[in-house]
């Protein structure tokens, strides 16, 4: 008997994408055992972390007491990560963020990290570079949410915006949950900026894009993890036209090997959202490590992750660098047209 352990915000806001990728994670659970892939039992235990760095890591503590747990899928936010990162270490349990891009992580020295997503700085390169030379920007604003997630994103940013020469006007902070936006507002709308880039979850950039709006406030709105399946323009509603966002992965559905995982995860569940496939994915890496060791032992299933080299997922081929990045992750740019998230490049 073994447990895949899933954490992710299941509860509040961010349970809007939590919960659709604890359904990629069963789904790949479920698979594998009708297919007969693993020798053993093999369990999903979902755990909801809030989106909170403190129970995060209450949750890690517990999940290393589990001799059952031999790997964990999450978490999905850069601060939960970094909080739990540290107590799987200790504990020689293998953790596979989907969708955690905070560039960090990956500094820690952690033996136990690996990542399925791009990161933090390789999105915000790729926001900058399209702003700077696809928009032409050439006055800038950022606004981000102090969290482990945001503020590096936009410290990323804004460093690669005054490489190319576009000069920074006003950098604002908010909190995550926060709702009413009006000093800020007041604020980017006094800069007179050309571009506004958010350091914000799916759900502040939402509401954030409407505040703005309402407000009359032009300028372009550019922000991160809103590829096919973010909940951004339902939220967002008509103020999400335009907007540009980058994901910190590929789009799935232009993969040929995709499909299929697509069209049972739509069949079952609805549309599959932002780090879906990811999560996918980071379910299949420990199963297939699961089914390579034949035991259900953490310490086996930890080596064979670090030297998988073959593996071919939904997202394409996943080969793990010493630090537990991805090697070669993509980045790709997004726009909302006609209320669709829209692939650009």
């Amino acid at each position: 008997m073994a447990k895949i352990a899933f954490l992710a915000p299941l509860s509040g806001p961010e349970s809007v994408v939590g919960i659709p990728m604890m359904h990629a994670v069963a789904l790949a659970i479920e698979e594998a055992r009708e297919a007969g892939q693993v020798p053993f039992p093999v369990e999903l235990l979902a755990l909801d972390d809030q989106a909170d760095p403190h129970k995060a890591r209450e949750l890690a503590q517990v999940l290393i007491k589990d001799s059952e747990v031999v790997g964990v899928v999450g978490h999905k936010n850069s601060g939960p990560s970094r909080a739990a990162g540290a107590v799987y270490a200790a504990g020689g349990l293998a953790q596979i963020t989907p969708s955690s891009t905070n560039s960090d992580l990956a500094r820690q020295g952690w033996q136990t990290f690996f990542r399925v997503c791009a990161t933090n700085d390789d999105q915000a390169a790729a926001a900058a570079r399209y702003a700077l030379d696809v928009l032409q920007v050439q006055r800038v604003a950022v606004v981000h949410d102090n969290t482990d997630y945001g503020c590096p994103l936009a410290e990323a940013f804004i460093s690669t915006i005054r490489q190319g020469g576009a000069q920074m006007v006003l950098v604002e902070a908010i909190r995550l949950g926060q709702r009413a936006f009006g000093d800020t507002v007041n604020r980017l709308k006094a800069v007179e900026c050309d571009l506004i880039y958010f350091g914000l979850t799916e759900i502040e950039s939402a509401f954030l894009t409407r505040a703005l709006r309402a407000a009359g406030v032009r300028a372009q709105l550019f922000g991160a993890d809103g590829g096919r399946g973010s909940p951004f323009p339902r939220l967002a509603g008509e103020a999400a036209e335009g907007v540009y966002e980058t994901y910190a992965g590929v789009d799935a559905w232009s993969m040929p090997k995709a499909q299929t995982f697509l069209n049972r995860y739509q069949g079952r569940y609805g549309d599959c959202p932002i780090f879906g496939p990811e999560a996918y994915d980071a379910a299949c890496i420990l199963l297939e490590a699961i089914r390579r060791t034949g035991a259900p032992d953490r310490g086996a299933v930890l080596a064979e992750l670090k030297g998988l080299n073959d593996f071919v997922g939904v997202t394409g081929p996943v080969l793990f660098r010493p630090d537990g990045n991805r090697q070669n992750a993509r980045v790709t740019i997004w726009q909302v047209i006609r209320g669709e998230m829209t692939l650009l490049r």
